[in-house]
């Protein structure tokens, strides 16, 4: 007789199929127009079919709910991220161009819940510290590759690691949430293309 499932396991798998309901149906409603404010526990429950009190029996609010989204959108970013950050002084720009594809192909399935976030940012410090702490990870990661290029001679030497990192990785951000969003997946190319040329001229193309 095979075992049964645990209360726990059983627990957690309705927990992750409830949180995907309720974000599918919070992009639902950020996609007809509505901000992350707008949206309220009733409307989200109303279409989940579900009692107030289960949402907050599973989750603690809103912001809760986005949070822990924003948490492993994090870790999908930073997994792209450093297929770019591993490149060495062999990479030619069309490796750079696959590698920041990557990232922008992570980018790509939840815009809206990406521009709530950013919302969220502006009244909800968790969501803020949130969102501080994933960008501190990227420039660091970005200010390590910098750093590793110029003492192996692959990375413009007059550039400051930390300064460069920070603009890079700040201009990347503002351009992926605002474009990716904006602009159908036909047009992923040229904004793939825009990445590649800004990173690879920044960075490489002096020392070639």
């Amino acid at each position: 007789m095979p075992a049964a499932r645990s209360p726990q396991k059983s627990g957690q798998a309705r927990r992750d199929d409830l949180r995907r309901q309720v974000l599918s149906i919070i992009e639902r409603e950020l996609r007809s127009g509505a901000t992350f404010a707008d949206i309220s526990v009733a409307t989200v429950v109303a279409e989940a079919g579900i009692s107030r009190s289960t949402f907050y029996a599973y989750f603690v609010d809103k912001a809760n709910l986005l949070r822990t989204w924003y948490a492993e959108f994090t870790d999908v970013i930073l997994e792209a991220a450093r297929v770019w950050w591993a490149l060495d002084g062999t990479a030619t720009r069309d490796e750079l161009r696959a590698a920041l594809a990557g990232i922008v192909q992570a980018y790509r399935p939840h815009p809206e819940l990406m521009t709530a976030t950013h919302e969220a940012v502006g009244y909800d410090h968790e969501v803020r510290a949130a969102v501080e702490q994933a960008m501190d990870q990227y420039i660091g990661g970005l200010r390590a590759h910098i750093e590793t290029g110029q003492a192996k001679g692959f990375i413009d030497p007059s550039l400051p690691p930390a300064e460069t990192a920070y603009w890079l990785q700040w201009m990347a951000e503002r351009g992926l949430h605002r474009m990716v969003r904006a602009r159908p997946t036909s047009e992923d190319e040229r904004l793939v293309d825009a990445y590649a040329g800004l990173v690879w001229n920044a960075l490489y193309a002096p020392m070639r």
